[in-house]
């Protein structure tokens, strides 16, 4: 791989950057965080990252609770905020971390990052890191502030996600294009209820000096249908970055053989930060898993499943129809890369992705994919080419296209093989999309009051 380019500054100092992020390890967004600032530092840019929890040694990452002080207001701010959410939702812990208000955090407007910082760079802020306080005086130091939307809290009232899930898929809540108010996910008895006070309070994240950033076309057609983002318009779409260094088909050369690994068995991967979360599908899974059993038997016969991430609810997946081995978290990304590398086709069956980065991370290491139309992976999938879409959510038809990939002989170069998945990854790497974005931070700071 060729070392990347770094930006001429042509005498200047190198742009100074602050990315913000609740926390710099687990989950989609800190990863996503963490490979951006790797990224923005590769191409010449001064990047660091302000985070609540600190995962790792890392010299350009700092910690808002470094001292005993700091770590009591964090907790106390996770837990006054899921405190009172519990009590106005009913009590149900079930739709506990679905919404977030953002009523208590830490007031960075005068941390010395913040202040050398020439623009910030949000992430995924909640659960302690900043307020909506804190965020308006973010607003009046008179920096251009990106904001990439792992989630559309941003838009919407309280919740993370302005859809409604069930067994059958996701439909767009009625209330999200209403200004809130009447909350399902609050039990939906009163207009003037927690949402809606919330939704009201966040009027100015649609004003300078933010900028949006999507990281799918589906996901900027939904923050475009929230009238708390009339006055703003589309946001930007940029996906997360990867880094096709790491996730490379040479990645897994000399590595061992994990000791689940058998010749002659077809391994089929799943990769979440939690495997059991109904917003991944885990039901979905199943059901596939009985299709396969029941339609092709002698194909799954050879079939075992790999699945990557926490579960949470004990023995969920002991009726499964195929057989399965579980790896817990995979933090080290060279051995995740090698799991990618054994495995015939990496699974999605999320009921909704704003983007879908461990396709990507299969695909960057020469494995298909299969996932359904929902959402982030309809801009990663190019249907018969680098895997497959499968329409929400016909479990059959993913049984068949997957019985499909695994019969069909991948000629070099061509539909499913390791260089057409290679080749489709290459637009999301992490180099291409940092230089995107130092392009939109310096058009930024040439005009300050435009988004770009």
């Amino acid at each position: 791989m060729p070392h990347p380019t770094k930006l001429p500054h042509r005498g200047q100092a190198p742009l100074k950057v602050l990315l913000l992020c609740t926390a710099d390890q687990g989950g989609g967004a800190a990863e996503a965080c963490r490979r951006l600032l790797d990224a923005l530092g590769a191409i010449g840019v001064e990047a660091r990252l302000l985070v609540l929890h600190k995962g790792t040694d890392d010299a350009r990452i700092d910690s808002v609770a470094r001292t005993p002080l700091g770590r009591l207001w964090g907790r106390l701010a996770f837990v006054g905020e899921r405190l009172e959410i519990y009590l106005r939702n009913g009590r149900d812990r079930s739709r506990l971390f679905r919404v977030s208000t953002a009523r208590l955090g830490f007031d960075l407007s005068e941390h010395p990052w913040v202040r050398e910082a020439d623009v910030l760079h949000l992430h995924w802020i909640n659960q302690g890191l900043l307020s909506l306080t804190a965020l308006r005086r973010l607003s009046k130091l008179g920096k251009p502030i990106f904001s990439t939307l792992h989630d559309l809290w941003a838009a919407t009232g309280i919740c993370h996600l302005p859809l409604e899930f069930s067994p059958e898929g996701s439909s767009l809540c009625p209330r999200y294009e209403a200004g809130c108010g009447l909350c399902p996910l609050l039990g939906g008895k009163k207009q003037e209820d927690l949402s809606r006070s919330v939704w009201r309070q966040k009027a100015f994240l649609a004003e300078p000096p933010f900028s949006y950033i999507a990281v799918s076309r589906s996901e900027a057609l939904l923050f475009e249908r929230s009238p708390l983002m009339r006055s703003y318009g589309a946001p930007s779409v940029l996906p997360n970055p990867i880094d096709l260094g790491l996730f490379s088909p040479e990645t897994a050369t000399g590595m061992p053989m994990p000791d689940w690994w058998q010749e002659g068995r077809i391994y089929l991967t799943l990769v979440a930060a939690r495997l059991d979360d109904d917003v991944k599908g885990p039901h979905l899974l199943m059901a596939i898993a009985r299709e396969l059993q029941d339609r092709y038997p002698e194909l799954a016969s050879r079939i075992t499943l790999v699945l990557v991430g926490a579960i949470r609810r004990e023995g969920y997946f002991d009726e499964l129809a195929l057989p399965y081995v579980a790896l817990g978290s995979v933090r080290d990304h060279r051995q995740l890369a090698h799991i990618y590398s054994l495995s015939r086709a990496l699974l999605s069956t999320s009921i909704y992705e704003t983007f879908g980065q461990t396709l990507v991370e299969a695909l960057a290491v020469g494995t298909p994919v299969v996932s359904f139309r929902c959402g982030g992976p309809e801009d990663i999938i190019d249907d018969g080419t680098n895997g497959f879409l499968v329409p929400a959510f016909e479990t059959a038809t993913y049984a068949d296209r997957l019985a499909q990939l695994l019969t069909t002989e991948a000629k070099a170069g061509e539909a499913f093989s390791p260089e057409a998945c290679r080749r489709s990854a290459e637009r999301f790497g992490a180099e291409a999309v940092a230089r995107k974005l130092y392009e939109r931070y310096q058009a930024s700071l040439t005009t300050p009051s435009s988004r770009s």
